[in-house]
């Protein structure tokens, strides 16, 4: 497989991926959607003109206007999330002439409407949103929330949702559904705002972007007098929310619980700073009391299950955050490959000056898998071709899955344990490959690469994250099993299409891998989930 056939087959996968996703989200993707047609139809016509290239002009094109506009937009929503909306804008302007579609137009006006609110510029602010507010498109409809958050007039953002604008509108946008619960808080209507919370919780927790739903229980917890709760999301998923937006949930949480005195302080400071995304709520705001003898059973008892829930949450985080530098048994292997394919063209050389590790010859001597040979009695080609790779390519492809995947199950098994469970899977594989050739069942007359160890990290990987699930209720492990299932499905096709690549070497691996995974003891083990404390009265 060349890296034509690789992009090929990188561009159909994200293409008909994006396909999926867009139908699900409907109108708000429409974009998206006619750009992965556009890119299918064209990578079809050229596949049929220019076969031997048109895996890097498709791929070329899918960089431009699919990878780079998602990355994009995930990073204008990061400093947008910052309150950083000029740096927001500026990325926002490159944007829109590689993906002019959806609101990626219309973002530059609408990030610098909100650098003037910040600025306390809020006439300014408002005339920049005008224009967006007269039409009945999703922008529109954020905008005009916008102007009404400025004004701090929070009672006519909640008439306009709850009498003009239908909960299915407001349901298919996860901005509008925060503003939605941040009007029902400021109005003080905490039980409705908990309840619709529950009803918007699947949209928000499966959405691309889960910053909303993490805003979105900040919004809940805040209002309903939760600061330690609050603190939680700032140390965890919100620790890189703007400073004056901490500094707002902060003192609301702790005004909600009954301390206003100590709220009020953090109150002027943000009015006198002058920024307009939150003066005129604050100063329109009454103080409260206490809020819990305003909440019913259902919403307490509500309120604890979301506050549990973020404790397994935010160690799942934890758990799942991996770094590569602090994974040496990875590092290691990698370097051992890099040797192999290294020691690959000194050999080679001596046959072909411009050997890039294809030289057969040198494959074979440094110990390629031979089935026939192997039951000869040169066992060792089970261990040295799972070092070996044909090609800068193979390599490529190999080590850079194995520094994606190797990390967590390091950190989860433990170093020694780790190593163990790779040299498994690498020589197991290897090993089904000669048994089933030997016996004529499947022949595979050579055979080298870490492929079938990476599948077997894999495999290994689902097996931690499924036990996992059996100790806790954890969204995150049931979302990377989602994936590792997903990747598993594509790898499969793809191996079923492309004779070059060893299925049975790839399958053996996973399947190898996952029963170790199954045995191996973890090093990183679950916590019982502790009760949260609730503030009340």
């Amino acid at each position: 497989m060349d890296f034509n056939q690789l992009l090929l087959w990188m561009v159909y996968v994200s293409c008909i991926s994006l396909l999926i996703v867009g139908f699900k989200r409907g109108k708000a993707a429409r974009g998206w959607l006619l750009v992965a047609i556009f890119l299918l139809g064209l990578t079809v016509l050229l596949q049929q003109v220019l076969p031997n290239h048109v895996g890097f002009i498709s791929g070329a094109i899918w960089f431009l206007m699919i990878l780079i506009p998602q990355r994009g937009s995930v990073r204008i929503n990061q400093l947008t999330w910052q309150h950083r909306f000029r740096s927001a804008r500026r990325w926002a302007q490159v944007l829109r002439l590689l993906h002019p579609m959806d609101s990626f137009w219309q973002w530059p006006r609408y990030l610098y409407a909100m650098e003037l609110a910040q600025a306390g510029q809020l006439p300014e602010a408002e005339a920049k949103l005008l224009p967006f507010s007269q039409s009945k498109s999703l922008m529109s409809m954020v905008a005009r929330c916008q102007i009404s958050r400025f004004r701090g007039d929070w009672q006519g953002i909640l008439d306009w949702m709850t009498q003009e604008t239908p909960k299915a509108t407001v349901m298919s946008s996860t901005s509008l559904m925060a503003t939605y619960l941040m009007a029902l808080g400021e109005t003080n209507r905490l039980n409705e705002m908990i309840l619709e919370l529950e009803r918007f919780q699947p949209q928000l927790a499966n959405a691309a972007s889960k910053y909303y739903w993490d805003f979105s229980r900040l919004i809940v917890f805040a209002f309903c007098g939760q600061p330690e709760l609050v603190a939680r999301l700032f140390k965890g998923p919100l620790a890189n929310i703007a400073n004056s937006a901490q500094q707002f949930w902060s003192a609301t949480a702790v005004m909600a619980a009954g301390e206003t005195e100590v709220a009020k302080p953090e109150f002027d400071q943000l009015i006198a700073s002058g920024n307009g995304l939150y003066a005129n709520t604050l100063l329109k705001r009454s103080p409260q009391t206490k809020v819990d003898h305003d909440l019913d059973d259902h919403s307490r008892h509500q309120l604890k299950a979301w506050g549990d829930a973020l404790f397994v949450e935010l160690q799942d985080r934890e758990r799942q955050k991996i770094k590569f530098w602090r994974s040496p048994i990875t590092q290691g292997l990698i370097a051992i490959n890099l040797a192999f394919f290294m020691a690959e063209i000194v050999v080679g050389s001596s046959a072909n000056v411009l050997n890039f590790g294809t030289d057969t010859v040198a494959l074979y001597t440094l110990g390629a898998l031979i089935p026939t040979e192997v039951v000869a009695g040169d066992w060792w080609r089970l261990l040295a071709a799972a070092f070996l790779h044909f090609g800068i390519e193979h390599l490529s492809l190999n080590m850079f899955g194995l520094a994606l995947l190797g990390p967590f199950v390091e950190k989860m098994l433990g170093t020694w344990r780790f190593l163990v469970s790779y040299l498994i899977t690498a020589i197991g594989s290897m090993l089904a490959l000669t048994l089933l050739t030997v016996t004529g069942i499947f022949v595979t007359p050579a055979a080298v690469g870490a492929s079938g160890a990476i599948m077997g990290l894999i495999g290994t990987e689902a097996a931690i994250q499924m036990r996992i699930i059996r100790q806790q209720s954890s969204t995150v492990a049931a979302t990377r099993l989602r994936l590792i299932g997903l990747f598993v499905v594509i790898q499969m096709i793809f191996d079923a299409i492309t004779p070059q690549v060893s299925f049975i070497g790839h399958a053996s691996g996973l399947v190898i891998g996952f029963g170790v995974g199954c045995l191996l003891k973890l090093k990183y083990q679950t916590s019982v989930v502790k009760p949260t404390a609730l503030k009340s009265s």
